[in-house]
C-alpha cells in the first residue's frame, strides 16, 4: 500500500471502470470526483495497481469516497487495510461512505454491491438510512409551463440567491455556487419582488451526466405547484443536451417525481457510518 501517484491515474482509472459494475467513470468525471477534489488517495501496488481508495474530509465528517479492488486480489484483505489506512489519515471520529455532498458520486452503497455492504459491516459500520436515485425520461415532456417570475438565474441573482440558500437550505451552497461555473449557469429562480422564493439547479454534481438538483422553495411559495414548475426547467434545459433520461438522486419523496415527471426508482443505496474513538 502506498499514496496514489499522478502517475497511477491511467492504471486507476481503467481499475475502476473493470471492477465496479454499476458507476463507470469518464475521464473527465474521475478528475472532478478526485483530481478536483482532493483528499487522501491510495493504492494497492505489486507492480501494477490492484486496488484504490479515495477518501475525503468535510468539516467534522470522513467519507470514503471511492474504494475498488480487482477481482483477482479480493478477499486477500486488501480492501480492509485500505478503509483502515484512509480512516487513520482521514483523522474523523465520524466516517460514513460515500455521499460526500458537495462533491459525490452516489449518496451510498447501491445495494448491488453485496460485498462492499459485507465489507463495511465487518469493519464496524453501521446502517443508519436508506435512499434512492429515480431515473427520470425526457422524450416527452410537456411543453415548458410559463410561470411569472421563473426563468434563468444570471450574475445579478447570485447574491439574493444565496441568502435565500443560507436561510433555508444552508447544505447546499456550494452546489449551487457550483451552477455558476457552468455556462449558462445551470439554474433557474423564482423570484416574487425583489426574493428569491425558490430554485432548482443542474449539473451542480457529475456534470454532463444529467444530474438533477438541488431544488428548493420557500415554506410560504410551497404547495402552489411552483416545485413542479422549476423542475420542468431543469428538464428541459437537460433535453436541450441532448440527453433522453436524467438521474435524480439522493430522494426521499419519490412520489412527487413520479408523479410531476413519470420518474421510477432505478436504485437503491443503504447509508453507513462508523463512530471511531481517537487515541489522545
Amino acid at each position: 500500500m502506498r499514496s496514489f501517484q499522478p502517475r497511477d491515474r491511467s492504471a486507476a482509472l481503467e481499475l475502476w471502470n473493470q471492477s465496479v459494475g454499476f458507476d463507470p467513470l469518464s475521464s473527465k468525471l474521475w478528475d472532478e470526483k478526485v483530481t478536483f477534489d482532493p483528499g487522501t488517495s491510495l493504492v494497492w501496488d505489486d507492480g501494477r495497481v490492484r486496488a484504490f481508495a479515495h477518501g475525503v474530509r468535510r468539516g467534522e465528517i470522513g467519507y470514503v469516497k471511492l474504494l475498488c479492488v480487482d477481482p483477482a486480489w479480493r478477499r486477500r484483505g486488501v480492501a480492509s487495510q485500505l478503509v483502515r489506512e484512509l480512516e487513520e489519515q482521514l483523522g474523523a471520529t465520524r466516517v460514513r461512505v460515500a455521499g460526500s455532498a458537495p462533491n459525490y458520486l452516489q449518496p451510498g452503497i447501491d445495494v448491488r454491491y453485496t460485498a462492499g455492504l459485507l465489507l463495511f459491516e465487518r469493519l464496524g459500520y453501521q446502517r443508519f438510512g436508506e435512499t434512492l436515485n429515480l431515473r427520470c425520461p425526457l422524450n416527452q415532456l410537456p411543453p415548458l409551463p410559463l410561470r411569472t417570475g421563473v426563468r434563468r438565474a444570471n450574475e445579478g441573482d447570485r447574491g439574493r440567491l444565496l441568502e435565500f440558500i443560507a436561510s433555508h437550505f444552508p447544505a447546499w451552497r456550494a452546489e449551487v455556487e457550483a451552477c455558476y461555473r457552468r455556462d449558462p449557469v445551470s439554474c433557474f429562480v423564482a423570484v416574487s419582488g425583489d426574493q428569491v422564493v425558490g430554485f432548482s439547479a443542474y449539473d451542480a454534481n457529475n456534470v454532463g451526466h444529467g444530474w438533477f438538483g438541488p431544488m428548493g422553495t420557500a415554506p410560504e411559495a410551497r404547495g402552489g405547484g411552483l416545485g413542479g414548475v422549476l423542475l420542468q426547467h431543469c428538464l428541459h434545459a437537460f433535453r436541450d443536451q441532448g440527453l433522453t433520461s436524467c438521474v435524480i438522486p439522493w430522494v426521499g419523496p419519490y412520489g412527487f417525481y413520479a408523479r410531476q415527471a413519470g420518474a421510477w426508482i432505478e436504485r437503491v443505496f443503504w447509508r453507513y457510518e462508523k463512530v471511531r474513538a481517537l487515541e489522545s
